[in-house]
């Protein structure tokens, strides 16, 4: 019996995954025509399925047949990690597609855009003879993939406007901006501009092809674009991801300090926040939860200081502590003026108390392991 799904589209698929493989083929060209941009999307769980279920097919076809069932599904709006890593691995398919397009002019490239042979031109931005305009046109009508491919092709020449327009389409693209921060082309004002969206781990590998003028210049363009950061977390709601998750992140290095502390303050998880910035100068978690309960701002201002935190990060923190305390955040003007002054002399003094107390506690505990048991009776 078949499990109870969302749609008629996810009953299709289950009972695909029951047929023998000529007619798994009928039936999955015929549900073809239900996806398209312009027409409901499949749930997470439908596309799995047509995930699994197009990679199993694709090889044992004959390569006309191949290459359409291929181009079909590459003409769809959907993430089919299966299906194009099957594409990937089939060099006739591939060989096949690339011949049919013996030169990669932009007109060519512009009416595959049109009909959405995806596959052509992904395939087509790997290729070595590439022209600075045909660049260009992958680069505006290409799909994420077909951009991923372009900026991960070290032989293609990309024009300022071809890079211009990759930046931009990396925005919400991490695996595009790991490959545009690689290139050894990337202008002033594109590193600049992806200073502001990649996350921390990155920015050396941005920086390292930059002058020092440069760097400050995308420093200072990356600190500025923080608030923006913290609003859109706040609008998406990235409360899906686990604070554990964030901890063992922060912990491997696979998140920075400052990108940890913001998502878990605009989330208003404020003690695991302020756990991680304690945890990085030895204060103890109840040290913290006390520090918490005094209604200061002050200690806060000098653990910041004592990790580097950026000012727009360590501004998110405050106004996620002053919603805790449930009184109004000072003004983010305030916060930042406040937080400038701060002082080496400052951070000791707020700081040496609270790591004081950690030291005590466990000097106690080990008077008390090691102090002899009363005899009994």
């Amino acid at each position: 019996m078949l499990p109870s799904l969302e749609n008629p589209v996810e009953q299709v698929l289950a009972a695909v995954d029951q047929l023998a493989p000529l007619a798994q083929q009928a039936l999955v060209g015929s549900i073809l025509a239900q996806f398209g941009p312009d027409r409901p999307r499949p749930s997470i769980r439908a596309q799995e399925r047509l995930d699994r279920i197009v990679a199993h097919l694709l090889p044992p076809m004959a390569i006309a047949e191949r290459a359409h069932f291929a181009r079909s599904f590459g003409a769809l709006d959907l993430d089919l990690p299966r299906t194009f890593a099957a594409i990937d691995k089939d060099e006739e398919l591939v060989s096949e597609i690339s011949q049919s397009h013996r030169i990669a002019d932009a007109s060519t490239i512009r009416t595959l855009g049109k009909h959405r042979r995806f596959i052509d031109m992904r395939i087509m931005a790997g290729r070595d003879d590439l022209s600075v305009e045909a660049a260009e046109t992958l680069a505006e009508a290409g799909d994420a993939r077909t951009v991923r491919n372009l900026a991960a092709n070290p032989r293609v020449e990309l024009s300022p406007k071809a890079l211009e327009r990759l930046v931009t389409r990396a925005s919400h693209d991490p695996a595009l901006q790991e490959q545009l921060c690689a290139r050894p082309d990337l202008g002033k004002e594109d590193a600049r501009r992806l200073a502001a969206v990649v996350p921390d781990s990155m920015k050396p590998l941005l920086y390292e092809k930059l002058d020092k003028a440069a760097v400050e210049e995308a420093q200072k363009s990356a600190s500025d674009a923080i608030p923006a950061k913290v609003r859109r977390m706040r609008l998406e709601q990235d409360t899906h991801i686990a604070t554990e998750d964030i901890r063992k992140a922060a912990s491997a290095g696979t998140m920075s300090l400052s990108e940890a502390v913001t998502l878990l303050a605009v989330t208003d998880r404020v003690l695991p926040a302020v756990e991680l910035l304690g945890s990085a100068i030895g204060i103890e978690r109840e040290a913290l939860v006390a520090t918490l309960a005094r209604g200061r701002l002050e200690p806060f201002e000098a653990m910041s200081r004592a990790v580097a935190l950026n000012e727009h990060v360590h501004a998110s923190l405050v106004e996620a502590v002053c919603r805790r305390w449930r009184r109004t955040a000072p003004d983010r003007r305030s916060i930042l003026g406040r937080y400038g002054r701060v002082t080496e002399a400052m951070i000791d003094a707020e700081l040496r108390p609270l790591k004081r107390t950690a030291a005590s506690r466990a000097t106690t505990a080990h008077i008390f392991e090691a102090a002899p048991t009363p005899a009994a009776g």
